[in-house]
């Protein structure tokens, strides 16, 4: 046998796990790549529930998922938090190469317990373990398995219910179950995210062509997803290696966008995360690498985003809209600062991250850069990711992180949508803040007395109020921004606006 291995290329060039395969001495006998990418089965395995999952911990029962590995492929549920009888019913799809490799192989389903505190790594409650010689005779029924211990001296209790079939010559039509394309994706609002299988969202995109493409932001590329049943989803496809510890980043992004539930941010409905050997070559030798495929779906809102509406000159925006966009946006922020158990920080709010439903409604988007925030410590980060013009001057030049770090980038996207540009006085003081206040006032007022307008009088005492928000918004002391309480407050008039207003570059 061959000798097999094991290099790790650095991240910054293929971000790989590579396992050399030395080649034998005949050409004749290098394998057939094309015979790869045609398996003569498929296995479906079903995630279906737990019960009575242990240990405990501090705040109630184990918060748990479920790893699923066949043939060196290997899928997760999403989290069930704090719950003793979780229900996942999620679907997961592996090629098999032929009724040989599948009875020397073996399904193995391992549940893990996701601690509260992030300090502590997952912690394995038990396995279970289906021989492959057992898959031909299973058919879709629901079996309940008890949990092997993960080592011999340790406790383990609770079941794992799972279901697993097989398909003989399946079709590349045949790409995910069928409960997963009647509709489920988009009308199902109380379920967890589903997994899909990469070959799935590959159907669903047109192999992620050209013409589906809707944007592209610095962690991934966003497609359209038409679904069989007529329904449309965005398949954002996390780009590699686009920042260190990238697995860690996406399982960051999909933990947080699991557990959102808000009418201004949008709403994640599966994703997929799969790993698998691939054969390349490398350095002049056939390798195995382990091939990473990152992508989040989510809801499909066909106003595209805030970025296409800024200037005047491309929408006509009216003030009620705008209004409600910024008051909609503000809604979103307060949901992840506040109404968490630990606060989000967004961390690139900007307008293109601001997606615009049907009405207009705005929604918060694209989570990749998100961390979650200790309000009793400040973050520091080498990481300069972020978009310039949108970051406070305190992450640019210090690397630090706090809630405020959001509030800056909401009085941008404020100034903006109000005076319908995207450039605003880099330098305001407490005497200049008045005359662009003044300024703006006048613009709304020249526009509302143009010939053919036709749109409502505007409410001039809201559009200073935003003004002077924005202003404090974008003050360069991150202590003296407001909290997001604070500023809905201020928008809605209920609380009186610091008449102060710098951005403190005035000594």
């Amino acid at each position: 046998m061959a000798e097999m291995v094991c290099l790790i290329a650095s991240r910054g060039k293929l971000g790989l796990n590579l396992y050399i395969k030395d080649e034998p001495s005949t050409r004749a006998q290098e394998p057939n790549i094309a015979s790869l990418y045609s398996p003569p089965m498929a296995l479906y395995v079903e995630v279906v529930s737990a019960h009575v999952l242990k240990p405990m911990d501090r705040q109630g029962s184990a918060s748990t998922f479920v790893e699923v590995t066949f043939d060196y492929v290997r899928f997760r549920t999403a989290i069930k938090v704090r719950d003793r009888y979780p229900v996942w019913n999620e679907w997961f799809y592996f090629n098999v190469w032929g009724p040989s490799s599948l009875c020397n192989l073996d399904i193995k389903a391992f549940v893990y317990h996701v601690h509260s505190s992030s300090k502590r790594s997952n912690t394995l409650l038990g396995k279970v373990k289906i021989s492959g010689t057992k898959c031909r005779h299973l058919h879709g029924d629901k079996v309940t398995y008890p949990l092997e211990k993960p080592t011999v001296l340790s406790y383990v209790q609770g079941d794992l219910s799972l279901k697993v079939y097989t398909i003989d010559n399946p079709s590349m039509g045949i790409t995910t179950p069928a409960p997963l394309m009647d509709g489920v994706i988009l009308h199902n609002q109380s379920s967890r995210p589903h997994h899909f299988a990469l070959q799935y969202l590959k159907k669903i995109t047109n192999n992620f062509s050209e013409e589906r493409l809707i944007g592209q932001g610095g962690s991934g590329v966003v497609y359209k997803g038409v679904v069989q049943n007529g329904d449309i989803i965005a398949v954002k496809k996390i780009l590699p290696s686009f920042m260190p510890g990238e697995q860690k980043q996406f399982e960051n992004e999909i933990s947080h966008l699991t557990m959102l539930d808000h009418s201004n941010i949008v709403r994640v409905v599966g994703y997929c995360y799969e790993v698998k050997k691939e054969l390349i070559e490398y350095d002049g030798r056939n390798v195995f690498a382990d091939m990473e495929e990152k992508l989040v779906c989510f809801e499909y809102l066909p106003n595209g985003s805030l970025d296409n509406y800024i200037s005047d000159e491309s929408t006509g925006l009216d003030w009620s809209t705008r209004y409600n966009i910024i008051e909609g946006i503000c809604k979103g922020l307060i949901y992840l600062h506040v109404q968490n158990d630990k606060p989000i920080i967004h961390f690139d709010l900007k307008p293109a991250n601001i997606l615009l439903g049907k009405g207009m409604i705005p929604k918060i988007a694209d989570f990749g850069l998100s961390r979650l925030h200790d309000q009793q410590q400040s973050i520091y980060t080498t990481s300069r990711l972020g978009t310039r013009g949108y970051m406070a001057r305190e992450f640019v030049d210090e690397g630090k992180i706090t809630l405020q770090l959001d509030i800056f980038s909401l009085g941008v996207i404020i100034l903006e949508v109000v005076i319908g540009h995207r450039h605003y006085p880099d330098v305001i003081t407490e005497t200049s803040s008045d005359d662009f206040i003044k300024l703006a006032l006048e613009k709304w007022r020249s526009v509302q007395r143009s010939p053919g307008n036709e749109s409502e009088k505007p409410d001039y005492e809201e559009i200073k109020r935003c003004l002077q928000v924005g202003l404090l918004c974008v003050n360069h002391d991150h202590a003296k921004r407001p909290p997001i309480t604070k500023v809905m407050n201020m928008l809605q008039g209920s609380e009186i606006i610091d008449s102060n207003i710098s951005n403190g570059e005035a000594a």
